[in-house]
Protein backbone atom coordinates (compact mmCIF):
# COMPACT_ATOMS: atom_id res chain seq x y z
CA UNK A 1 0.00 0.00 0.00
CA UNK A 2 1.43 3.39 -0.98
CA UNK A 3 2.18 5.86 1.75
CA UNK A 4 0.63 9.33 1.79
CA UNK A 5 2.96 12.27 1.96
CA UNK A 6 1.08 14.53 4.36
CA UNK A 7 3.38 17.44 3.64
CA UNK A 8 2.19 17.48 0.04
CA UNK A 9 -1.47 17.24 1.09
CA UNK A 10 -1.08 20.08 3.61
CA UNK A 11 0.75 22.26 1.06
CA UNK A 12 -2.01 21.66 -1.52
CA UNK A 13 -4.76 22.45 0.99
CA UNK A 14 -3.08 25.66 2.17
CA UNK A 15 -2.44 26.75 -1.42
CA UNK A 16 -6.09 26.10 -2.37
CA UNK A 17 -7.28 28.02 0.69
CA UNK A 18 -5.03 31.01 -0.05
CA UNK A 19 -6.03 31.11 -3.73
CA UNK A 20 -9.74 30.81 -2.88
CA UNK A 21 -9.59 33.56 -0.25
CA UNK A 22 -7.49 35.74 -2.54
CA UNK A 23 -9.99 35.43 -5.36
CA UNK A 24 -12.95 35.90 -3.01
CA UNK A 25 -11.64 39.03 -1.32
CA UNK A 26 -9.29 40.61 -3.87
CA UNK A 27 -10.51 39.81 -7.37
CA UNK A 28 -14.22 39.07 -7.03
CA UNK A 29 -15.35 42.54 -5.83
CA UNK A 30 -13.63 44.19 -8.80
CA UNK A 31 -15.14 41.65 -11.18
CA UNK A 32 -18.61 42.20 -9.71
CA UNK A 33 -18.24 45.98 -9.98
CA UNK A 34 -17.08 45.64 -13.58
CA UNK A 35 -20.03 43.37 -14.33
CA UNK A 36 -22.44 45.96 -12.87
CA UNK A 37 -20.89 48.73 -14.98
CA UNK A 38 -21.22 46.62 -18.13
CA UNK A 39 -24.84 45.74 -17.32
CA UNK A 40 -25.67 49.40 -16.58
CA UNK A 41 -24.09 50.44 -19.89
CA UNK A 42 -26.12 47.87 -21.83
CA UNK A 43 -29.29 48.85 -19.98
CA UNK A 44 -28.72 52.54 -20.72
CA UNK A 45 -28.04 51.83 -24.40
CA UNK A 46 -31.27 49.81 -24.63
CA UNK A 47 -33.19 52.65 -22.93
CA UNK A 48 -31.66 55.19 -25.32
CA UNK A 49 -32.54 53.02 -28.34
CA UNK A 50 -36.10 52.59 -27.03
CA UNK A 51 -36.39 56.35 -26.51
CA UNK A 52 -35.13 56.97 -30.06
CA UNK A 53 -37.78 54.60 -31.39
CA UNK A 54 -40.56 56.25 -29.35
CA UNK A 55 -39.43 59.74 -30.39
CA UNK A 56 -39.20 58.64 -34.01
CA UNK A 57 -42.73 57.20 -33.98
CA UNK A 58 -44.26 60.32 -32.43
CA UNK A 59 -42.30 62.63 -34.72
CA UNK A 60 -43.37 60.61 -37.76
CA UNK A 61 -47.02 60.93 -36.77
CA UNK A 62 -46.67 64.69 -36.20
CA UNK A 63 -44.78 65.36 -39.43
CA UNK A 64 -47.57 63.93 -41.59
CA UNK A 65 -50.01 66.57 -42.84
CA UNK A 66 -53.73 66.15 -42.22
CA UNK A 67 -55.49 65.51 -45.55
CA UNK A 68 -57.40 68.54 -46.77
CA UNK A 69 -60.41 66.45 -47.78
CA UNK A 70 -60.80 64.87 -44.30
CA UNK A 71 -64.21 65.34 -42.69
CA UNK A 72 -64.64 67.28 -39.43
CA UNK A 73 -64.84 64.15 -37.23
CA UNK A 74 -61.59 62.76 -38.71
CA UNK A 75 -59.87 66.10 -38.31
CA UNK A 76 -60.88 66.28 -34.65
CA UNK A 77 -59.74 62.69 -34.02
CA UNK A 78 -56.41 63.39 -35.71
CA UNK A 79 -56.02 66.63 -33.77
CA UNK A 80 -56.47 64.79 -30.45
CA UNK A 81 -54.06 62.06 -31.51
CA UNK A 82 -51.51 64.62 -32.67
CA UNK A 83 -51.74 66.37 -29.30
CA UNK A 84 -51.09 63.03 -27.56
CA UNK A 85 -48.05 62.36 -29.75
CA UNK A 86 -46.75 65.89 -29.21
CA UNK A 87 -47.02 65.41 -25.45
CA UNK A 88 -45.18 62.08 -25.73
CA UNK A 89 -42.47 63.68 -27.84
CA UNK A 90 -42.03 66.48 -25.32
CA UNK A 91 -41.95 64.01 -22.40
CA UNK A 92 -39.35 61.77 -24.07
CA UNK A 93 -37.14 64.72 -24.98
CA UNK A 94 -37.37 66.02 -21.41
CA UNK A 95 -36.67 62.58 -19.91
CA UNK A 96 -33.59 62.17 -22.10
CA UNK A 97 -32.37 65.63 -21.10
CA UNK A 98 -32.93 64.81 -17.43
CA UNK A 99 -30.92 61.58 -17.81
CA UNK A 100 -28.25 62.96 -20.15
CA UNK A 101 -25.45 62.20 -17.71
CA UNK A 102 -26.48 58.56 -17.46
CA UNK A 103 -26.98 58.06 -21.20
CA UNK A 104 -23.89 59.94 -22.35
CA UNK A 105 -21.75 58.55 -19.54
CA UNK A 106 -21.96 55.09 -21.06
CA UNK A 107 -19.92 56.20 -24.07
CA UNK A 108 -16.39 57.45 -24.54
CA UNK A 109 -15.13 60.65 -26.18
CA UNK A 110 -16.63 61.03 -29.69
CA UNK A 111 -19.78 58.96 -29.20
CA UNK A 112 -20.42 60.72 -25.88
CA UNK A 113 -20.35 64.10 -27.64
CA UNK A 114 -22.75 62.83 -30.31
CA UNK A 115 -25.22 61.53 -27.70
CA UNK A 116 -25.03 64.77 -25.73
CA UNK A 117 -25.44 66.78 -28.93
CA UNK A 118 -28.51 64.77 -29.94
CA UNK A 119 -30.18 65.10 -26.55
CA UNK A 120 -29.40 68.80 -26.23
CA UNK A 121 -30.52 69.54 -29.78
CA UNK A 122 -33.78 67.61 -29.39
CA UNK A 123 -34.53 69.47 -26.18
CA UNK A 124 -33.64 72.80 -27.82
CA UNK A 125 -35.93 72.10 -30.77
CA UNK A 126 -38.79 71.25 -28.42
CA UNK A 127 -38.25 74.51 -26.52
CA UNK A 128 -38.05 76.62 -29.68
CA UNK A 129 -40.87 78.66 -31.21
CA UNK A 130 -41.06 76.51 -34.33
CA UNK A 131 -44.36 74.99 -35.34
CA UNK A 132 -45.11 71.48 -34.15
CA UNK A 133 -44.76 70.20 -37.69
CA UNK A 134 -41.29 71.77 -38.06
CA UNK A 135 -40.21 70.48 -34.65
CA UNK A 136 -41.36 66.98 -35.52
CA UNK A 137 -39.66 67.03 -38.91
CA UNK A 138 -36.33 68.21 -37.49
CA UNK A 139 -36.41 65.69 -34.65
CA UNK A 140 -37.39 62.92 -37.05
CA UNK A 141 -34.41 63.71 -39.29
CA UNK A 142 -32.03 63.87 -36.31
CA UNK A 143 -33.39 60.65 -34.81
CA UNK A 144 -33.00 58.72 -38.06
CA UNK A 145 -29.33 59.67 -38.26
CA UNK A 146 -28.75 59.03 -34.57
CA UNK A 147 -30.30 55.58 -34.74
CA UNK A 148 -27.94 54.60 -37.56
CA UNK A 149 -24.94 56.05 -35.73
CA UNK A 150 -25.69 54.18 -32.50
CA UNK A 151 -27.28 50.96 -33.68
CA UNK A 152 -25.71 50.47 -37.09
CA UNK A 153 -23.85 47.21 -37.65
CA UNK A 154 -20.08 47.02 -38.00
CA UNK A 155 -20.30 46.40 -41.76
CA UNK A 156 -22.22 49.68 -42.21
CA UNK A 157 -19.15 51.81 -41.48
CA UNK A 158 -19.54 54.00 -44.56
CA UNK A 159 -23.24 54.55 -43.91
CA UNK A 160 -22.53 55.39 -40.27
CA UNK A 161 -19.88 57.96 -41.22
CA UNK A 162 -22.31 59.55 -43.69
CA UNK A 163 -24.97 59.55 -40.98
CA UNK A 164 -22.55 61.31 -38.63
CA UNK A 165 -21.86 64.02 -41.23
CA UNK A 166 -25.58 64.43 -41.91
CA UNK A 167 -26.24 64.51 -38.17
CA UNK A 168 -23.73 67.31 -37.64
CA UNK A 169 -25.26 69.23 -40.54
CA UNK A 170 -28.75 68.84 -39.03
CA UNK A 171 -27.51 70.03 -35.63
CA UNK A 172 -26.04 73.14 -37.27
CA UNK A 173 -29.26 73.76 -39.19
CA UNK A 174 -31.35 73.39 -36.02
CA UNK A 175 -29.41 76.21 -34.41
CA UNK A 176 -30.47 78.66 -37.09
CA UNK A 177 -33.55 80.64 -36.06
CA UNK A 178 -36.78 79.71 -37.77
CA UNK A 179 -38.65 82.21 -39.95
CA UNK A 180 -41.02 82.85 -37.06
CA UNK A 181 -38.10 83.57 -34.69
CA UNK A 182 -36.32 85.85 -37.20
CA UNK A 183 -39.11 88.40 -37.35
CA UNK A 184 -38.57 91.38 -35.06
CA UNK A 185 -41.12 91.55 -32.26
CA UNK A 186 -42.39 88.06 -33.06
CA UNK A 187 -44.98 86.81 -30.65
CA UNK A 188 -44.73 83.32 -29.17
CA UNK A 189 -46.67 80.69 -31.04
CA UNK A 190 -49.96 79.85 -29.30
CA UNK A 191 -50.02 76.19 -28.16
CA UNK A 192 -52.91 75.23 -30.45
CA UNK A 193 -51.02 76.53 -33.51
CA UNK A 194 -47.87 74.56 -32.78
Amino acid sequence: MPSINWDTVATSAVTALIVTLGIEYAAKPRLEARKERILAAHRSRRELSAALTAIGLSATFLSIDIPKDADQQSRETLRVERQRHYDRLREHAQAMADNMDRHAGMFYSGPMKVVMSYIGTAQGIMLSQRTRHDKAQQILDLTGQMALILDGRWWQVVARVRALWKFQELVQRSQEPSDREKRPGAQPVPPQAR
